[in-house]
């Protein structure tokens, strides 16, 4: 099996299972009549970039309004959530990712689904595009006149390494698309924090599904890219709020790189252990208790 099919059949396990999440949790902000994807406007494939693969599509709250304009946009402040795929930075699309926003629509949240070079030896575009893509909502949500201070970043497995980075280099550093309003937390769901140590474990256990030594694609840089774009390097006093939803026998990440991000951490945090859980192969009731523990820890923010 090639690395490309075997990321494919993780995409599509992770599909399948989200879109059996549990969504109407008991602290969900409901609306009157619990009727609301009218009130969602959408607009695809907002350019942030020149390539095409940077893009992102936007879900914003508004309402129906019928000829001429049809739709109207709510500029009321609300929070949003910047939602990053996975794929092991080689793969994936926002096009199979809507299950995964369901949540946060469902509570009145507007949505950025993202969109990022990716593909073998392309290291490090995708962290590039996920800082410029985020530059490019918080320039979008300030041009509204909305408060910047409501922005959740997530992402699931390569895409919460993606979204960790977007929180700690937006906190720290000097990226060329930094800005200065991070995210108010960051939402983790099994991302890789230390890049080489992935590297290494996969080489061993399933070198056929190195995703990581596919990404990075020269051998001799794998330290390089470990050691400036892994999350358990950069944290510092200023780090963003991190909650961390992991399974305890994940053999894709190993549960090892959420641990030892939580155990460096000195700001607000949070590791949800999922026992006997894999790589997002969770059960019903352990999403449902990980999505009501990721929006009570926003919330008490």
């Amino acid at each position: 099996m090639t690395i490309r099919q075997f990321v494919n059949r993780s995409i599509i396990r992770t599909l399948l299972l989200t879109a059996l999440l549990p969504l109407a949790t008991a602290n969900a902000a409901q609306t009157a009549d619990g009727f609301w994807g009218h009130r969602i406007g959408l607009q695809v494939d907002v350019a942030y970039g020149e390539n095409p693969a940077q893009v992102f599509d936007l879900y914003l709250y508004g309402q129906r309004t019928g000829e001429p304009d049809y739709f109207a946009i709510d500029n009321d402040p609300r929070p949003i959530l910047v939602w990053i795929h996975g794929g092991g930075w080689i793969a994936g699309d926002k096009a199979a990712e809507v299950p995964q926003l369901i949540p946060y629509l469902e509570r009145g949240w507007n949505v950025v689904n993202v969109n990022y070079r990716q593909g073998p030896g392309t290291a490090p575009q995708a962290v590039d595009d996920v800082m410029c893509a985020y530059q490019r909502v918080i320039e979008i949500v300030e041009a509204s006149g909305i408060p910047t201070d409501q922005v959740v970043v997530s992402g699931a497995s390569a895409g919460g390494h993606l979204a960790l980075l977007v929180g700690m280099l937006n906190s720290d550093g000097n990226h060329p698309c930094r800005t200065t309003s991070p995210p108010k937390a960051v939402v983790n769901w099994f991302g890789i924090t230390d890049i080489e140590a992935v590297q290494e474990f996969l080489s061993e256990t399933r070198p056929e599904g190195n995703y990581a030594a596919a990404w990075i694609g020269n051998a001799a840089k794998v330290n390089e890219i470990s050691s400036q774009y892994s999350p358990l390097f950069l944290v510092t006093e200023n780090t963003p709020p991190i909650i961390t939803v992991h399974g305890d026998v994940d053999t894709v990440v190993p549960y090892e790189q959420a641990s030892a991000l939580h155990e460096s951490l000195s700001t607000t945090n949070r590791l949800i252990t999922i026992e006997d859980g894999n790589h997002s192969g969770f059960s019903d009731a352990q999403y449902r208790d990980a999505f009501q523990a990721i929006f009570q820890f926003i919330d008490d923010l």
